[in-house]
């Protein structure tokens, strides 16, 4: 059953990108597949390969990261009220430990993931550039392990992840997408070098600190530390200090109330809390976007909003029958599945 299962996932995205593999990772008993930890398949890949991370209750580990590569999990928060329960066929996410990257990793890929820490490790005074990271449990994200200060990240996306921290005031970050995320933790990118990033329409659980950035249609709870930054229509949970400066000007207000702004945890699972109220402020209060119009602010506004669980934005079997025996001699078999496009 999985074997069929998977290799209709396989048969999808072998048209994608035909000079490249597909690898799987799995880590159950009695599931035959190429690897069953991360480190393995990474050794292995060539750069330009995509790897499928199945769900386990295993954690896969971590691994150092030095070819572009892609990395495919299930989601994450697949159980709990009004969450996305019954979209996966495998109820477990997939669980990794801490990517570590050079510069050889730049145009990496990671999505689908749970438990997922980036170390952006310098090599040689350069960073890894045009990171991609979406619809992950992020951990952290700290943008240099070994710090030096003249050490570039360029051009990463950061979208509609669930975050722990991201931190990195020593080295330098530029032209950064930060959007649609829910930081449950901070959001350090404070380096006087730091330029074109863009940090919007996110909801921010603890402070946040910028230098050189543009910040709008933002839901703040905490405390910001903020030097030569736009700040445009984002709201805020009572006055978090810092906020008060910019109160009152380019449609910035504060004084909210959790009730006020979001459905919260009762009837919600964990990241299902932080959708609109019926009647939030929130509501058509962010600044438009392209050819959107007064999005509303916060993790679910925009033209590109967070996702309920992080299941990644590619076909997925969510039910599949399969005969549990077949009569010898028989040459046929009946199959009933049942597959969605998660966009």
């Amino acid at each position: 059953m999985k074997k069929i299962m998977y290799s209709l996932v396989i048969l999808v995205f072998s048209a994608l990108n035909v000079n490249a593999k597909i690898w799987r990772v799995n880590n159950n008993a009695g599931v035959v597949a190429d690897f069953n930890t991360v480190a393995a398949a990474v050794t292995a890949a060539t750069a330009g390969d995509t790897i499928y991370i199945e769900g386990s209750a295993t954690a896969y580990g971590g691994s150092g990261l030095n070819k572009k590569l892609t990395f495919i999990g299930t989601g994450y928060f697949l159980s709990g009220t009004n969450s996305n329960t019954g979209l996966q066929a495998n109820p477990y996410t997939s669980v990794i430990g801490n990517i570590g990257l050079d510069s050889s990793a730049s145009g990496s890929v990671f999505l689908g993931l749970d438990g997922l820490g980036i170390n952006n490790i310098n090599d040689a005074g350069l960073g890894a550039d045009n990171i991609t990271i979406s619809r992950c449990v992020l951990n952290y994200i700290s943008i240099y392990w070994t710090p030096r200060a003249g050490t570039l990240a360029d051009s990463w996306n950061i979208n509609k992840c669930y975050i722990g921290n991201i931190y990195g005031n020593i080295g330098m970050a530029r032209n950064w997408n930060v959007s649609n995320n829910i930081f449950v933790g901070g959001l350090d990118m404070s380096n006087t070098n730091n330029s074109g990033n863009v940090v919007r329409n996110n909801v921010f659980r603890s402070g946040v600190s910028l230098y050189n950035a543009y910040f709008a249609n933002n839901i703040i709870y905490t405390t910001i530390n903020f030097i030569n930054v736009v700040v445009k229509n984002n709201l805020a949970i009572g006055n978090p200090s810092g906020f008060a400066t910019y109160v009152g000007t380019n449609n910035n207000t504060n004084g909210y109330t959790d009730v006020q702004m979001f459905q919260g945890l009762s009837g919600n699972s964990t990241d299902g809390q932080w959708r609109l109220a019926a009647s939030s402020p929130a509501i058509g209060a962010g600044l438009t976007i392209g050819a959107v119009v007064n999005p509303d602010a916060g993790a679910y506004g925009g033209p590109d909003p967070y996702k309920l669980s992080g299941i990644p934005n590619i076909p997925t079997i969510y039910s599949l029958t399969v005969p549990a025996s077949i009569p010898s001699g028989t040459n046929s078999m009946n199959i009933t599945l049942s597959t969605r496009n998660n966009n």
